[in-house]
């Protein structure tokens, strides 16, 4: 033992004098790294402090001179006049303003003089409320002196920069040089006059920038990230620090940009080397304390090792001695009793090692000393765990055994079988397949009536982003419960093979119209909505059954079964009208069905076979009509019955949506010019494909002034469960349409996974009510309530709300009593084409040969005054 002792200390010893030399090497290494992002951290913290300085100070004199116009103008006073009188009266951060003018759209008025902005400034150039420009770029006339300018309304007020943003500045003692850019990489003001390069990538790649450094500049700038890299700038070696200033000066982000010198940040951080000696100091003595601690630990268990293989020599356990190298030298007699035939295994790499090494590794195991378990099949159905202790020996080792069966083999007989489902508890697919083989292999139990139903959760993925994993799990197992409880009294079991996914096994029943009762029950409970953290869940469940009658299939096997559910679930999913959906074998020319639509779909976008039929809104307060939803068609006698969701459906998942979406703003576009003297607005649904398509907006806005259409004349309507999992994306594209004259229709709004936070966030103007509750608007005093709750929510926040699905006069008086006075539905028109859209508007708005009368149907005292 003393030799053993010794060559532990002079290991700890060496490992000491290691660790010092890597310690060193690490210092050398990192030390300058260390500064380096030490120091970028603070600069970047400074340049933060710079950019807020400048943001609040630019919105405080904005803010006042929004005050002093709006003084101006309670007092009758001509604003620009008043102004221009006591410019030296109004200071901005210790300076004055050069002057001031109107804006009529591209033309800028100053003292009578007029400056039209050239075609290469976009609209978002000048129409802020803060831009920074020139009158030589923006003109192309008078000075190269840069000017920031305000905007109140069409009142621009504008000021020199470099005084203005230098004053800011002043307290950046260790700055070099500073610019100011747009996102769009185009430089607004710069203080140096060495360059004369208008983008600031373009100062970068002269000095030999990467491509992709610079692509990750772009990516932290358009995600109004800020940003802090190294590099040489002008010349010279730099830290460059970029942030954002305040996003509501304008839609193209202001960023500010600072440069400092490198060596000068450097030498100012060089406290730093100190405070690095001290902590590798500090290592040194606690992993010298370590090593005299775990020298002490070792010598006590390699005398609780040498004790320990003495007692379990004693007590007879299987002991094997092998070599260096693994040959197995000899066993004791406990181990050949239990092996019987032992020259089968001439090394230890023979043996059946468990998974938790590798068995190439198995040496490295035993000359670590570190314990193992090996696998002996004894026979054909016993299987014995040995659990060895390897311990060193003259000239090899003594592996010390001892069984291990009644533990590690039930471990492994559970963990092979993996059975339920981690979340339900319930019975996994494994479960499924071994029962359905299990059936099938008694032909009794097949010839007797039995069924497999397949059940899946739609848009199971969004709810799980609405609640969180954890609620989605909790979601989950109340689905589950409430699937099991329905099923108390049924010769049944319930599956939970996926996450969404249940699978029902009945065997046994009377007649296949207890499954059909069965599914009638289970829907009626998925009626109504789930309750999860303050947060109402409606349910929609698709469930595809499979009767398995031996006498109709030839082949039959628990492989056919289990496609033949996922077989009629699938078209389940597919359908708007049916829930679930029995196998039957025309379900497999479904799928020649659809690729043969998906050509003619493709051939009727070339053809231009799309038109748009009109569904009117009618206001009863104004008793008129105010407004059409365009409701696109297809023109093709082929699929005349078929529900125009199909097609829809169908090309969003082949991205044919986007032509399709074009060609009906288009036809959208066309059909608001023409009713443009009968003052309606028109309403077009957008596909969230399309929303998300880069440069959707654009697209639309350029269509939109194609038509020379009047603002608010085209309202956009976007679908509830569509904003799940986009929302981010989705609101600044719908902010900038809806600053640009389109309306916001939040369409089928309570029926998907309803939040206020929309209501909060998103830039809409009008909520549609989902015919979903209107249906049973007259017997149901749930849908009445909730009717009521969303018409006084939109009334209480400033917005407009419309009543889809009303087919009687009865469903008319009730949503009006319940505050909503707009409605659309087969009362007044089905959808119709232009033509027959135009003579519901004479009758209704011109003529009055039709109108709706809903106040003779209330007591006076319930007339709406």
């Amino acid at each position: 033992m003393k030799r053993y002792t010794w060559k532990l200390a002079i290991a700890f010893v060496i490992s000491y004098l290691l660790l010092m030399l890597v310690v060193v090497f690490a210092y050398i290494n990192i030390s300058q790294n260390f500064i380096e992002r030490q120091a970028s951290k603070n600069l970047l913290d400074t340049g933060e402090v710079l950019a807020e300085r400048i943001s609040a100070q630019i919105d405080f004199d904005y803010n006042k001179l929004e005050d002093t116009i709006e003084t101006y103008i309670a007092q009758s006073l001509d604003p620009v006049a008043t102004l221009n009188a006591n410019i030296n009266d109004l200071n901005i951060h210790g300076s004055t303003y050069t002057g001031f003018g109107t804006l009529d759209e591209r033309v800028l008025t100053i003292n009578g003089i007029e400056y039209t902005y050239i075609d290469a400034y976009d609209f978002e150039d000048f129409n802020e409320i803060v831009s920074i420009y020139s009158f030589q770029s923006a003109f192309q006339t008078g000075e190269q002196t840069n000017y920031i300018f305000f905007k109140v309304d069409d009142v621009i007020a504008y000021f020199e920069a470099a005084p203005y943003i230098e004053a800011l500045m002043e307290s950046s003692q260790t700055s070099t040089n500073f610019l100011v850019m747009t996102a769009d990489n185009t430089i607004s003001y710069k203080s140096f006059s060495n360059g004369t390069l208008s983008f600031f990538y373009d100062y970068l790649r002269n000095e030999s920038v990467s491509e992709s450094v610079i692509d990750d500049i772009k990516s932290k700038v358009m995600e109004g990230s800020t940003h802090v890299l190294q590099s040489k700038f002008l010349s010279e070696s730099s830290f460059i620090t970029l942030n954002p200033l305040d996003s509501q000066f304008s839609s193209k982000q202001f960023y500010l940009i600072v440069t400092y010198n490198e060596n000068d940040i450097i030498l100012s951080m060089s406290y730093l080397t100190n405070i690095l000696w001290a902590l590798f100091f500090v290592i040194f003595v606690l992993f010298a304390l370590a090593l005299v601690i775990i020298y002490k630990i070792l010598v006590t268990k390699i005398n609780d090792i040498e004790n320990a293989r003495i007692t379990h020599y004693y007590a007879k356990p299987y002991i094997i001695w092998i070599t260096g190298k693994g040959k197995i030298k000899s066993y004791n007699q406990s181990f050949k009793k239990l092996l019987g035939d032992y020259d089968i295994y001439d090394k230890i790499q023979d043996f059946k090692i468990k998974t938790e090494f590798d068995m190439e590794n198995i040496e490295d195991v035993i000359h670590r000393q570190r314990a193992f378990t090996a696998i002996f099949e004894l026979g054909l159905l016993r299987l014995v765990y040995i659990r060895f202790i390897p311990m060193r020996s003259g000239g090899g080792y003594l592996l010390v055994g001892d069984d291990n069966s009644n533990i590690e083999g039930r471990f492994d007989e559970y963990k092979s079988l993996a059975l339920f489902n981690k979340v339900t508890h319930l019975p996994n697919y494994n479960s499924l397949r071994a029962d359905l083989i299990s059936f099938f292999s008694d032909l009794d139990a097949v010839k007797k009536m039995n069924s497999l139903l397949a059940i899946d959760i739609v848009s199971f993925s969004k709810i799980n982003i609405l609640l969180g994993d954890k609620s989605g799990d909790r979601f989950l197992v109340i689905i589950s419960e409430l699937i099991d409880e329905s099923l108390e009294g049924y010769p049944a079991t319930l599956y939970n093979t996926e996450s969404d996914s249940f699978f029902i096994f009945f065997k046994d029943i009377e007649n296949y119209n207890w499954v059909t009762r069965w599914i009638t029950k289970i829907l009626s409970i998925f009626e109504k909505p789930i309750t999860i953290d303050k947060n109402f869940i409606n349910i929609d469940v698709k469930i595809g059954v499979f009767n398995i009658e031996a006498d109709r299939y030839e082949i039959l096997n628990a492989d056919v079964t289990y496609d033949n559910a996922n077989l009629a679930l699938n078209h389940a999913k597919e359908s708007n009208t049916h829930k679930h959906f029995i196998y039957d074998v025309s379900l497999n020319m479904v799928a020649s069905r659809e690729q043969l639509m998906e050509a003619d779909l493709a051939i009727a976008i070339k053809n231009q076979e799309f038109y748009m039929a009109l569904q009117p809104q009618y206001d009863n307060t104004k008793e008129m009509i105010t407004g059409f939803e365009a409701l696109i068609r297809w023109r093709n006698p082929k699929y005349a019955s078929e529900s125009p969701l199909k097609f829809i459906q169908m090309a969003e998942r082949n991205n044919m949506i986007i032509d399709i979406g074009r060609i009906a703003l288009h036809e959208t576009c066309q059909i608001a010019k023409e009713m443009e003297k009968y003052n309606v607005h028109i309403s077009l649904n957008i596909s969230p494909v399309q929303i998300l398509q880069a440069g959707f907006v654009n697209e639309i806005i350029t269509v939109f002034e194609q038509y020379d259409l009047k603002k608010h004349s085209i309202s956009l309507e976007i679908t509830e469960t569509f904003l799940i999992g986009s929302f981010e994306l989705v609101i600044n594209k719908l902010k900038l349409l809806q600053k640009y004259g389109f309306d916001i229709h939040l369409d089928d709004f309570g029926t998907g996974y309803s939040s206020l936070q929309y209501l909060r966030d998103l830039p809409i103007n009008t909520i549609k009510i989902d015919r979903a509750f209107i249906i049973n608007l007259e017997t149901d005093a749930h849908s009445r309530a909730i009717v009521t709750m969303i018409s006084n929510l939109a009334k209480n926040i400033g917005l407009e709300v419309i009543a889809e699905g009303i087919e009687n006069e009865k469903q008319n008086l009730i949503v009006y009593k319940s505050g909503c006075s707009i409605i659309q539905g087969y009362m007044i028109s089905a959808p119709v084409v232009k033509s027959e859209a135009i003579k519901l508007l004479i009758d209704y708005n011109i003529d009055k040969t039709k109108r709706v009368d809903v106040q003779k149907f209330m007591k006076p005292k319930e007339t709406k005054r």
